[in-house]
């Protein structure tokens, strides 16, 4: 068996472990070893073979027991046990935002229903109802939530995340095409939109059909939906769509902006030239004398519009041609800015690593620091941590310090922001923490009055450091809460409280509109990736483009400071 099989089975596993209620501690297990097991470099079988499973992190004797079963076998009789008990389908069900485990499993055995749609059907049929213990409120909480489950559904968008990597495996192909001259990515995915349609490439070449033909004939197309002397289309294995445009060196910088977008950014660009006695269109620029001028670089072409650049992050025309007019744009922030990350879990909650290694995978990358911030005690099924385990990691935290040079680990936590405002450890827990994140994990659909008070209150809370994914959302999956934003901005800065720009490529929240808000207000926010494992600490990257969508500067994000200043500012605020 292949990695990627051995993890969905552990997978699998948790998934049923948590249907049937067992203790988060080994639902968190088998998460994490699957985890382990996707990422591992080396072949899990030459792992096997040479007796080293138990080096993988998180694959101890009884996990270990079931690999050495897989990969002798082909099966796992630990899953098809679980199977017989509980339908893996019925997982489906529970990670419908709104429809927890317990009403799952209850209409399941009541009614023999399985999957999402005989839920829905059964609600619609007024047979939950009938169930002891729910009632026609359930059964409408059951049928809305279904309802706006399958709105998300129909989203063709992905995630950029996703989008991400398919675009760098069709470069990693398209690049050594021969003819090829230049290649980039264009459209939305160039803006770093969060939720991805399809991808734009332009390229540069003397001869269009060798290059076309090489697009359409790489190993990961697998429809070829248009295809013409200067274009193509193609559906990838992965079923999103990529579209190549062909143009000359000579032409490159201008169709690269024009397939950059976005619509609106456009539309002011072209009533511009028109002011100027120019004309932009699709087909390309021409002045005031009626010639078409060709742009190689896109730097050319913003200047004969008598404009800065702009930052295919800011196209979007939220007033960045005004700015660029005027010489005005803002100093974004950069990758490069980032001190450190303010908000990482390790294995001591629901994290794939230990401190350590967080640390020194973050030291690598030139940070100065991360903070540590596994879940508070009140997050079960993320093994969030008793006070006294919280205890015992700031021991452990201290003790790593003293042994590290140049390198700080802050003792930090997500702490769960309650229904009602309250933090979930108390004051005299919180103020030996250096970093205090708080996070709504729970009641996610209390009424916009309610939801506000709740994180206003937490707002207000003096350890309180940073108010982390401040709506919630998960793109595609997941609505934001009906938190009002502006009030939530506005108490921020009142209380000279941080809010949280979420890496992680799910979230990234604070969106990038949400952003400018902050921005507007003076509001200061920290990017953080909410990283779960050492590869998740690159996140960063998704989390600044967000920033930068909603004109953030280096001045404005708090992880950009040194160790030193950001002590200072924690202990002035």
């Amino acid at each position: 068996m292949k990695n990627d099989e051995v993890a969905a089975v552990l997978y699998d596993i948790s998934r049923l472990l948590e249907l049937e209620g067992e203790e988060a501690y080994r639902i968190r297990a088998y998460r994490k070893a699957s985890q382990s097991v996707e990422s591992l470099e080396g072949d899990i079988d030459e792992y096997y073979k040479e007796g080293r499973l138990r080096d993988i992190p998180g694959i101890g004797t009884s996990i270990g027991g079931v690999i050495e079963e897989l990969l002798r076998t082909g099966r796992s009789n630990l899953l098809e046990a679980l199977k017989k008990e509980t339908p893996l389908e019925l997982y489906e069900v529970i990670e419908v935002p709104g429809i927890g485990r317990k009403t799952a499993l209850k209409v399941h055995r009541a009614l023999g229903v399985t999957t999402i749609g005989e839920f829905r059907d059964a609600a619609r049929s007024h047979r939950i109802r009938r169930i002891k213990g729910l009632g026609d409120k359930a059964e409408k909480k059951i049928l809305d939530a279904i309802e706006r489950h399958r709105k998300s559904l129909g989203e063709t968008r992905v995630p950029i995340i996703r989008a991400t990597a398919v675009a760098s495996e069709i470069l990693g192909y398209f690049k050594d095409c021969e003819g090829l001259l230049r290649v980039d990515v264009a459209g939305s995915l160039r803006r770093h939109v969060p939720m991805v349609g399809d991808i734009d490439i332009v390229a540069a070449t003397d001869d269009p059909q060798e290059v076309v033909d090489c697009f359409c004939n790489m190993p990961i197309t697998r429809i070829v939906k248009d295809k013409g002397e200067h274009h193509a289309e193609i559906t990838t294995r992965y079923r999103m769509d990529a579209k190549l445009r062909i143009v000359s060196r000579e032409d490159f910088g201008l169709r690269l902006a024009l397939d950059t977008g976005s619509k609106a950014h456009l539309s002011e660009l072209e009533k511009r030239a028109a002011a100027r006695g120019d004309r932009l269109s699709r087909e390309g620029f021409y002045n005031a004398g009626g010639e078409k001028v060709k742009f190689p670089e896109e730097d050319g072409f913003y200047r004969a519009l008598g404009l800065e650049y702009v930052p295919p992050d800011l196209r979007e025309n939220r007033g960045e041609v005004d700015a660029a007019a005027k010489g005005t744009l803002p100093d974004l922030i950069t990758v490069e800015d980032m001190r450190g990350d303010l908000h990482v879990h390790t294995e001591w909650s629901d994290g794939a690593n230990s401190i350590q290694d967080m640390a020194m995978a973050a030291r690598a990358k030139g940070y100065e620091y991360i903070a540590i911030c596994d879940h508070s005690k009140s997050l079960h099924v993320a093994n969030g941590l008793s006070i006294e385990r919280l205890r015992d990691q700031m021991v452990e935290i201290d003790r790593l310090n003293d042994t590290l040079e140049n390198f700080t680990i802050f003792k930090g936590s997500e702490v769960d922001i309650m229904p009602d405002g309250s933090l979930d450890l108390p004051d005299d827990v919180l103020e030996d923490l250096d970093i205090v994140v708080g996070s709504v994990h729970t009641q996610l659909r209390q009424d916009p009055d309610v939801v506000t008070r709740r994180v206003l209150n937490a707002l207000e809370n003096e350890h309180l450091t940073i108010l982390a994914h401040p709506t919630s959302r998960i793109l595609g999956r997941r609505e934001p809460t009906a938190v009002d934003i502006d009030r939530v901005i506005e108490a921020a800065k009142e209380n000279r409280k941080v809010l949280e720009v979420n890496a992680y490529p799910d979230r990234l929240d604070l969106s990038d509109e949400h952003v400018k808000k902050a921005m507007d207000a003076g509001v200061m926010v920290s990017i953080d990736t909410d990283a779960h494992g050492i590869a998740e600490l690159d996140y960063i990257s998704f989390g600044v483009h967000n920033a930068r969508r909603g004109w953030a500067t280096k001045s404005r994000v708090l992880n950009t400071l040194s160790t030193g200043a950001l002590l200072e500012y924690i202990d002035r605020y």
